[in-house]
């Protein structure tokens, strides 16, 4: 009995050993051995040096990281599982000693002066369009929704902002919370509904039938004046005027206990550097810090407008890109250089609901406090996912679907398995000159996990093609470019830039 008793934990650690090994073979099993190569097919390889590409192979169990850094390939590393990152714009950062971050940023809407406006002491959650959710704490003890309802022909636009600050593990605080009436006037086909909801002191809300109203703000953060600046887009029913605003904090402020705890609203900004006008056919499109000032983006009927401000409101300069067509919807990537900013933007017009004629294309240098068109292309780049501005470089990204050397069978397979890399010289014309063209070719569309095909299932009967396509959330395997860095810049976190299946 003593001898089992001693070789009883041996067998139970060589048990354990045998079944962790049996089940990292299952899961090594699945690990991608298929290939990726970069294939140089024109001009020069140096012309990649300038740019740092780093991307990702990816399905719903493994990850492969990979790079381009001075125009060659690295397979960087293999992770089991897949981060479930999805892109967010990071509005905030460093605040003295602490960390700054904005909570919420809305906008609402209350009746103007002339306005036809009706009120009742009802909630009459029709009038919202859908956007009818309100958490258990608005609700009375008795299920029911105590507040008002609003129905009004014009609305003027007010800016809610709710941003605290945190330091020594939250033993420092201070919060800010912002109301503020602009003088903005909305006047859309049909009237506006505002429905106020509240419950004592303990919870207040109100929704608007106007659902864009609530993503409007349009916020960045300077890393270098440590402030948060703003403003609203706007659309055709929009006209006076919108506020280009820095929220602070102002640098005289400072940490309290108590700061900031008794929720009160401010209802004017820290300070207002410009009155934007803004009409049917003036629209704000998009706000970027540059780390020297900010730029302001203006969709006309006849073509795009860049503003450059500094921090101080002065606007240093403007610049028209001249369009056939009206701009009303705008793309806006930003790479940050060890001299300075660049910019590419991609202009869109609306033609029908969800429906959009991509015609405009602009990539700007900014540096010493000066704005320039750097990249004005002849022909349509509506299939670039990323644009890589640099000072007399750009870089163009684009996904396609390709055959690896033939041996892939293409029916039926919606996957982006090549990376197209351009590299156009705009020294000298703005038009640009290529000078590289090369791909990053891997052969994930005919790939398919091998426990997949283990499976006596029918699914698992199924083609490997057929397997491949069942969508995001099931095996599909993607290809994916997560950053872009050009020579001595940071990373720049900007909504949506670097995502795509």
């Amino acid at each position: 009995m003593r001898k089992w008793k001693i070789y009883f934990p041996l067998v139970s650690f060589w048990g354990s050993l045998l079944v962790i090994c049996i089940l990292w073979g299952i899961l090594r099993g699945s690990v991608w051995n298929g290939q990726m190569e970069l294939r140089h097919l024109e001009g020069d390889e140096g012309a990649l040096a300038d740019f740092t590409i780093k991307g990702k192979i990816a399905d719903s169990q493994n990850t492969w990281d990979f790079s381009i850094e001075d125009g060659k390939l690295e397979k960087m590393s293999f992770r089991m599982g897949v981060e479930m990152a999805y892109p967010r714009e990071q509005t905030g950062g460093t605040w003295k000693e602490g960390e700054l971050e904005v909570w919420s940023s809305s906008g609402t809407f209350v009746p103007v002066a002339d306005s036809q406006a009706e009120t009742k002491d009802t909630v009459d959650l029709t009038v919202l369009k859908g956007n009818t959710y309100f958490p258990n704490l608005a609700y009375q003890p008795d299920g029911t929704l105590q507040g008002t309802t609003t129905v009004f022909d014009k609305g003027q636009a007010v800016f809610q902002l709710e941003m605290e600050a945190r330091a020594d593990g939250g033993a420092k605080y201070r919060q800010w919370n912002y109301e503020i009436p602009t003088n903005l006037v909305y006047t859309p086909d049909k009237p506006l509904a505002e429905v106020c909801v509240e419950n004592g002191e303990e919870y207040r809300e109100t929704k608007s039938s106007e659902l864009w109203i609530r993503e409007a703000p349009l916020l960045v953060w300077s890393k270098e004046r440590q402030m948060l600046y703003g403003t609203m887009a706007t659309n055709k029913y929009c006209s006076g005027s919108i506020g280009l605003y820095c929220f602070g904090p102002d640098p005289a402020e400072d940490y309290t206990s108590a700061s900031g705890k008794d929720g009160q609203k401010m209802t004017e900004p820290f300070a207002t550097m410009a009155e934007i006008p803004v009409s049917e056919n003036r629209l704000v499109l998009g706000l970027e810090d540059v780390k020297e000032g900010l730029l302001l983006f203006i969709g006309e009927a006849d073509g795009l407008t860049v503003e450059y401000y500094s921090y101080d409101g002065v606007l240093l300069s403007s610049l028209k890109q001249q369009t056939e067509m009206p701009v009303d919807g705008l793309q806006i990537q930003q790479t940050d250089w060890e001299g300075g900013r660049g910019i590419y933007v991609i202009g869109t017009s609306e033609i029908d609901d969800n429906a959009h004629y991509v015609h405009l294309f602009a990539g700007y240098w900014v540096e010493d406090g000066k704005l320039k068109a750097v990249y004005l292309p002849e022909s349509s780049q509506g299939d670039v996912t990323h644009g890589v501005v640099g000072k007399d470089r750009v870089l163009t990204v684009r996904y396609l679907q390709e055959l690896w050397d033939g041996k892939a069978k293409v029916p039926e397979i919606y996957t982006s398995n090549v990376l197209e890399l351009c590299v156009y010289d705009v020294s000298e014309d703005p038009a640009g000159r290529m000078i590289y063209r090369g791909k990053l070719e891997t052969d994930i569309d005919e790939d398919t996990l091998e426990v997949l095909m283990s499976c006596e299932t029918a699914k698992g009967r199924k083609s490997i093609q057929e397997q491949n396509t069942r969508g995001a959330t099931g095996w599909k395997r993607y290809l994916m470019v997560e950053d872009i860095l050009g020579k001595g810049g940071e990373t720049i976190w900007e909504e949506g830039s670097w995502y795509h299946y």
